[in-house]
């Protein structure tokens, strides 16, 4: 019987790690990785904070030696596109007309920066997603002294973060009344705006560009919404991505909320595996769809599908996990909730050492740590138990987390 082979469209978390996973499982059929990417896989966290900042170097980043692809037989082609082909018949189609066959196929697409229409395509106007992005930001950076960011997400707070612990005068625009205020709450976001704030980036908030200011093909400044005008000569666009669907729709996959529908166990077809940023997971714990763009997410979906793969299919039940860190402070974050949720604080947001439980219907959706991961990770027990819990128990600093989790009711 001939050997099963598993085709992986991306180099990302989700392909990367499924690869590996497949061979630590024992799964001896050909395994190969398309990446659109022009580098081998890397991680990508280290490329907002200690790449950017020059503190380490591409060695560090890249997740394997370039040897271990060879040594695990895995075969890495990098700049691959993958324009279609036919689930039906089990191959993909690449640009050029090349046909790649497979038994089972995994799809870790990731995203594309979301460019707003209102903004000019300059030189000096750029986007962090790749690599490549990063040492391109991080030479420009080098000649810059004010950088202008255009939303204060994760990705745009962590630059600013990097960019202050480099000397470099930051101006954060955000159209939001605060800071990351859909995702974590406007009292969370608050305090984050006072972290920046107090670090000497000059904050935005509920603002927009009103006009961009340019000489040639860069831009040297911007008028705010505020009335007013300020000199920039790095301009960094962080207002989210895009999923990267074009794929999954050539093949007549199933697209619904901004990603690939799959069922518990990140399956959306026979033999049909999505992870990462477009996969729109139906989750068993939290018995609702959700998608998730975080880096640990993708990883865990590529271990969790590997392990489908390898040892037959299974639902995939683990919460989504992911971390931040600015200047001293580290945030982590378990579950999947929404700043609308019922936010219950627990421990010291002056001394920024809490957490925030983000109840719905009495149970707990997330659970948000600021330098505080022994709660996170008891919250993380939390929203796994699925137990209603009484917001005074959790704002109680005396009270165990561990024994709220017991035994489902």
């Amino acid at each position: 019987m001939a050997k099963r082979r598993v085709v992986i469209v991306g180099g990302g978390g989700t392909g990367d790690y499924a690869a590996f996973t497949l061979r630590k499982r024992g799964f001896d059929g050909g395994i190969t990785i398309l990446s659109a990417d022009r580098d081998r896989p890397y991680d990508r966290p280290y490329l907002s904070k200690e790449f950017l900042r020059g503190e380490i170097e591409s060695p560090k980043v890249f997740l394997h030696e370039e040897s271990d692809y060879a040594k695990e037989a895995i075969d890495l082609r990098l700049e691959q596109r993958v324009t279609g082909g036919s689930l039906k018949d089990g191959r993909l189609t690449l640009a050029g007309g090349r046909e790649v066959p497979f038994d089972f196929l995994v799809l870790g697409l990731g995203g594309t920066p979301r460019r707003l229409p209102t903004i000019p395509d300059a030189e000096n106007v750029v986007t962090l997603r790749s690599l490549a992005d990063s040492k391109a930001i991080r030479e420009a950076l080098s000649r810059s002294s004010r950088l202008l960011l255009i939303g204060a997400g994760f990705i745009g707070a962590e630059v600013a973060a990097s960019a202050r612990r480099l000397g470099k005068d930051v101006l954060m625009v955000e159209a939001l009344e605060v800071p990351l205020q859909r995702a974590l709450g406007r009292d969370v976001g608050e305090v984050y705006a006072a972290i920046h704030k107090s670090e000497g980036v000059d904050v935005r908030t509920g603002t927009t560009v009103q006009e961009w200011h340019a000489s040639g093909d860069r831009v040297t400044g911007v008028s705010l919404s505020d009335g007013s005008r300020h000199e920039v000569d790095l301009a960094l666009v962080a207002v989210g991505i895009e999923p990267n669907l074009e794929v999954p729709r050539a093949l007549g996959l199933a697209i619904e909320g901004g990603g690939v529908r799959v069922d518990d166990g990140l399956r959306a077809a026979d033999g049909v595996y999505v992870g990462g940023d477009v996969a729109l997971h139906e989750h068993p714990g939290f018995r609702r769809a959700i998608r998730v763009e975080h880096w640990e997410v993708a990883k865990n979906h590529g271990r969790g599908i590997a392990a489908a793969i390898a040892g037959g299919h299974l639902p995939y039940t683990k919460i989504p996990y992911f971390w931040s860190d600015q200047y001293d402070v580290n945030l982590e974050y378990r579950g999947q909730a929404s700043g609308e949720d019922t936010a219950v604080w627990r421990g010291d947001r002056q001394a920024r050492s809490f957490s925030v439980f983000y109840l719905r219907n009495g149970l707990v959706e997330g659970v948000l740590s600021m330098n505080d991961s022994k709660t996170n990770e008891a919250g993380g027990k939390l929203v796994e138990s699925r137990r209603r819990v009484d917001p005074s128990a959790l704002e109680d600093t005396s009270r165990d987390l561990a024994e709220l989790a017991g035994a489902k009711t």
